[in-house]
């Protein structure tokens, strides 16, 4: 008998592992589909990279144009912006979802040669985008600079507050009979055999029939069988500006994606990027800490692709938070085979605004003995233990370390 069932509780059919986007959809999916629903938080309700997120979203990425799970992952991002869209009125929360397009700004001969691939690969595929000139880009943002070869500009994506979504989750997800605790730490999976059974939390163990971690960066502190290096926690930080009039059209990124920002409805203008100008560019570590040369080079990027900000824009805040990086740059999605039970869905690799609505359905489906709608194929959580792993995760391609390092790995610095 746990000791959940001695207090009187009955035991929950599903325990859901993670405060965040996906973790409180899966959870709202289940609770929607009459399940008994248990999440665990060691914070708050969108207290990590969720909440620490630049809120850009859309279909698609162009760093998975030349990858042979382009398909898929193009399949349920689509699903996941239909989902979104859908959202305001199935939650009754307005989560300012804007959809104004967004532009990857190109700076370098690098970056069109890679982006007239991606662009024709995601327009077989489906997803609205163009590349489209200096002139016709700045038409569309005439905030940037002209020292700008062009851009891709996607007009079926947008942005979003996360916070305002991500409760708006929860709360759908309590209303539908789910129990959340927050402030509850996780220390490990409880096993009978291969089999996972539940969780010890706060020294409690609470046993379920099925167990979900949507622990993104912290996956490998509960699996310590994943095998080294499949998911990497990388430290990402953002600033924010005083609110200003409206300058930012649409949110851009540039540089592979690397530096990213928007303008929010209330006029504050944020930018993220420069990971590699952190101290192991950001990988390996869980400390939540900005660094001051990754936020001059933010600063830089800024009134570089914008000069008007130049002297204007006075910063009021930065933050950082922590991402799950994968080996290959593909989310695990799918059940653990190694582990009976056990069902994981992490390592988004900072785009999980693009995902995390639809990996709800995807789980709820997949726990409820459901055909899950999509090919999950290249996301399977135990696709490292195939192989050796080797980092091929084009998000960090071109930078110039290799966190196949062991301090890296490790997790720990």
């Amino acid at each position: 008998m746990t000791p959940a069932t001695r207090r009187g509780r009955r035991s929950p059919d599903v325990i859901v592992v993670g405060g965040g986007v996906t973790g409180t959809s899966i959870a709202w999916r289940l609770a929607q589909s009459g399940r008994r629903v248990l999440l665990l938080e060691q914070r708050g309700i969108c207290s990590g990279a969720s909440g620490r997120n630049g809120g850009m979203t859309g279909a698609g990425s162009s760093m998975h144009a030349s990858a042979g799970a382009g398909r898929a992952v193009y399949a349920l991002t689509t699903a996941n912006l239909c989902a979104l869209l859908s959202l305001p009125d199935e939650l009754d929360t307005d989560f300012e979802l804007r959809m104004t397009g967004t532009m990857d700004v190109i700076t370098t001969d690098e970056q069109m040669a890679h982006l007239q691939t991606a662009v024709a690969a995601e327009r077989e595929a489906g997803i609205a985008i163009e590349l489209v000139d200096r002139d016709a880009a700045r038409e569309i943002m005439p905030a940037l600079t002209n020292d700008i070869l062009g851009a891709a500009y996607a007009p079926d994506r947008g942005h979003l507050w996360p916070f305002a979504l991500v409760t708006g989750i929860a709360a759908a997800a309590a209303r539908h009979g789910a129990e959340i605790r927050t402030g509850t730490a996780i220390s490990r999976l409880a096993r009978s055999g291969d089999r996972v059974r539940g969780v010890v939390a706060d020294g409690e163990t609470i046993e379920a029939d099925e167990v979900v971690l949507a622990t993104n960066a912290w996956t490998p502190r509960l699996l310590p069988d994943l095998p080294r290096g499949a998911i990497v926690p990388a430290r990402g930080q953002i600033l924010v500006t005083q609110p200003l009039p409206p300058l930012l059209a649409c949110p851009f990124g540039t540089n592979f994606d690397k530096e990213y920002g928007r303008q929010t409805p209330g006029g504050q203008i944020l930018c993220g990027g420069y990971r590699r100008l952190d101290e192991n560019e950001g990988l390996g570590t869980y400390r939540e800490e900005t660094t001051i040369p990754v936020l001059a080079g933010i600063a830089r990027c800024l009134t570089d692709l914008f000069p008007d900000l130049r002297g204007k824009a006075r910063v009021v805040r930065a933050w950082s938070g922590i991402m799950g990086f994968t080996a290959d740059g593909l989310p695990l999605i799918g059940r653990y085979d190694s582990a009976p039970g056990l069902t994981v869905a992490a390592g988004f690799n900072g785009g999980g605004f693009s995902w995390g609505v639809v990996v709800g359905l995807v789980v709820a489906r997949l726990l409820n003995g459901e055909e899950p709608g999509f090919d999950l194929d290249p996301f399977r959580p135990a696709r490292f233990h195939d192989a050796a792993v080797t980092w091929a995760n084009p998000f960090t391609a071109g930078e110039k370390n290799n966190p196949r390092a062991a301090d890296a790995l490790a997790g720990t610095a």
